[in-house]
């Protein structure tokens, strides 16, 4: 396809670039040949080609930054779409890195900022880029300017997404929401791809060994550290910052690419100052000046250790608020309208301008909620029933308790009173002990004989007429042997009564077991009859939570006044089935808890869901003195929290003023005493 020599007013030079579906061209001004231009040809004309074209340009015009390439102009050319653009004489970040391999960390630093500045300005106008890669990156030569350009697959907010199930970018740039369709795609995406920028600046490697979301590697995995990649001469904490930008979760990352810059100055400003020296205002009456220490947040356990999986938007304003509280005019500003909040003006007047400044330091103090699921399965127990349907059992093996896998799947932190269980592969069928597998045992009552005696009464009617005197059977008689009908009379007799009366009289009889219906034998209770039983393993299970709570250890800390007055950001929560994250145990207030509730399991008892919970609120402490003279002591209040709350302090009270109120309410009181004996 002919290239025409001229677009406009533009005469087209030579070819210095091309893409899957364009070419770029150097041109110059046919009037003013000084003034040089690049102008993207478009060599696709199917629809969606020139749709994409299209938006580039009305995005591109939209966009007016250092960091970002020009746009000039937009139109179209038998047979080509145009688009007129700065020219940048220079190279791609890409072809910089092939040829050099690892950039300097200084060139690295000022080329991530510049780009960083460059998706903060497109990001504000709801300009989200989805290819930040090294390819759509020029560094003009000799200035070092770093530009980002390549608008084609961006995307506005509200614009519509026509094409769907689609990845579109550079391949090992893409982040994983990628992978989830263009919609999931946002700006927190550009930093992802940005901090894959940068980690190829510093090691001229790419971050995994396999590039992630391709069929061979589809899953993705924190970064390699650069270590592994040959770098060393880097403070450890810039790997913390690659795994927050590189977090799989977009949560997890910083939420602008300037809170990224701004965490990199942190470590190495440390590295090579730790303290700032700032002369100190001077207030009225003046002092002779002083100089104050003063530093941002200090290094944390919680910070360093889970870091890439902290919500970073509190985090970043904890670093903003210390480096505003640096500024002592605004410590100033805080300590002069905490004093003038005191009722009846009981406070020092005008504290921030007495105050002599000495050290500023900012921390966090975090708060941990350790919140534990315990499960319980007791010791094995056996467990019996009769054999009544003779029914064959699968023969499985049997196997331990806690490898049982059919009780209720563990999804969250719900107790359960349990319920006892059978123990899978346990069942077996044994013969019955007690009835030596007959299904009866002897009667207890008879012991097999069939029969028992009983004692029954008999009465005898008396004659009328007979005499009443007991007749005496002679001795020697016995009175214990049976009849022929199996009756054993009663020893004593007495004569016929005169009287119609019945006397009383009982006979030892020989009758069937009533017990065992003169069986001799009775249904074994135990196998009721069947002559088998049917014996399992069982044990009984149940769960319940545990919460237990904890915080960093800072002195006079008022936890309760502090919760009330100041809100707690929560910057971390993370679950963990059976048992604990190991990072968890790195942190040395959180260590001791986890310990506590390690304690608590044993062989019948395990913890099968945990979950931390991380809060937090800053704090900054001043130190300064009064600079009266004699007085050497130094002072320290305590700046809590976002609202900048300071808790009431007894050494800052206006003594003269408390103790003139205190003589009027002494004598008024004893005014109104006087006056209700006088009156009364």
């Amino acid at each position: 396809m002919n290239i025409p020599e001229q677009i406009g007013n533009y005469t087209l030079d030579r070819e210095i670039g091309s893409g899957g579906s364009g070419q770029v061209w150097l041109a110059h001004h046919a009037k003013l040949p000084d003034r040089l231009v690049a102008v993207k040809l478009l060599m696709a004309h199917d629809r969606d080609a020139i749709r994409r074209f299209h938006r580039e340009a009305v995005i591109a015009a939209r966009l007016r930054h250092p960091n970002i390439v020009q746009f000039y102009d937009y139109g179209y050319t038998q047979p080509f779409y145009y688009a007129m653009i700065e020219y940048i004489a220079g190279s791609s970040l890409r072809h910089l890195v092939e040829k050099q391999g690892r950039l300097h960390l200084d060139e690295t630093l000022a080329i991530f900022r510049q780009i960083a500045a460059a998706l903060d300005y497109a990001h504000s106008l709801g300009i989200v880029h989805r290819d930040v890669a090294p390819g759509n990156i020029m560094v003009e030569q000799g200035t070092g300017r770093a530009l980002l350009t390549d608008f084609g697959i961006a995307r506005e907010n509200g614009q519509s997404i026509t094409i769907t199930n689609t990845i579109m970018g550079t391949p090992g740039f893409f982040s994983p929401e990628h992978f989830q369709g263009l919609r999931a795609v946002t700006h927190v995406s550009d930093l992802f791809s940005l901090g894959v920028v940068l980690y190829h600046m510093l090691s001229g490697q790419m971050p995994w060994d396999e590039s992630p979301g391709m069929p061979n590697n589809p899953g993705f995995s924190p970064p390699a550290p650069l270590r592994q990649r040959g770098v060393d001469n880097l403070p450890s904490d810039v790997d913390r910052v690659l795994l927050t930008m590189l977090a799989i979760d977009p949560t997890h990352r910083f939420p602008s690419a300037r809170a990224a810059v701004d965490e990199l100055d942190r470590i190495f400003s440390r590295h090579q100052m730790t303290t700032q020296i700032l002369v100190a205002p001077a207030p009225t009456p003046p002092p002779a000046p002083v100089d104050f220490q003063s530093s941002g947040v200090i290094a944390n356990d919680v910070e360093t250790i889970l870091g890439p999986n902290l919500a970073r938007a509190p985090i970043d304003r904890a670093h903003r608020r210390a480096a505003d509280l640096r500024n002592p005019t605004m410590i100033i500003s805080l300590l002069d309208a905490w004093a003038a909040q005191q009722r009846f003006g009981l406070r020092r007047k005008l504290l921030g301008r007495l105050a002599r400044l000495q050290k500023i330091t900012s921390s966090n103090v975090y708060f941990y909620r350790l919140r534990l699921l315990y499960e319980q399965r007791r010791l094995v127990e056996d467990d019996e029933e009769p054999d009544h349907s003779a029914q064959p059992f699968a023969l499985t093996p049997e196997i331990d308790r806690w490898k049982m896998d059919n009780l209720p799947p563990v999804t969250d932190f719900v107790e359960h009173a349990g319920e006892r269980v059978i123990l899978p592969g346990s069942t077996r069928v044994v013969s019955c002990t007690p009835c030596d597998g007959r299904g009866s045992t002897p009667c207890p009552h008879c012991n097999g004989t069939q029969r028992v005696f009983v004692i029954r009464p008999v009465t005898f009617p008396v004659g009328v007429g007979a005499t009443t005197s007991a007749t005496p059977v002679a001795s020697g008689t016995d009175s214990g042997t049976p009849s022929a009908n199996g009756r054993v009379r009663n020893s004593t007799a007495t004569a016929p009564s005169t009287s119609a009366q019945v006397a009383p009289r009982t006979e030892r009889v020989l009758v069937p077991c009533p017990a065992c219906a003169g069986r001799g034998g009775i249904t074994c209770t135990r196998c009721e009859g069947v002559g088998r039983l049917v014996q399992r393993k069982a044990f009984r299970w149940s769960r319940h939570t545990e919460i237990v709570e904890g915080h960093d250890d800072r002195p006079a800390l008022r936890e309760h006044w502090l919760h009330r007055v100041c809100k707690a950001e929560v910057i971390y929560q993370e679950r963990q089935p059976s048992g604990f994250r190991p990072e968890w145990s790195m942190i040395d207030t959180l260590a001791p808890i986890i310990a506590h509730a390690q304690e608590l399991s044993n062989a019948d008892t395990r913890i099968v869901l945990s979950e931390v919970t991380v809060s937090f609120i800053p704090v900054t402490d001043v130190v300064f003195d009064l600079g009266k003279p004699g007085d050497s002591g130094l002072y320290k209040l305590t700046i809590y929290g976002f609202e900048n709350m300071i808790p009431a302090d007894w050494r800052f009270l206006n003594w003269e003023r408390v103790i003139a109120t205190c003589l009027v309410l002494f004598f008024a009181i004893i005014a109104i005493i006087l006056a209700w004996v006088v009156f009364s």
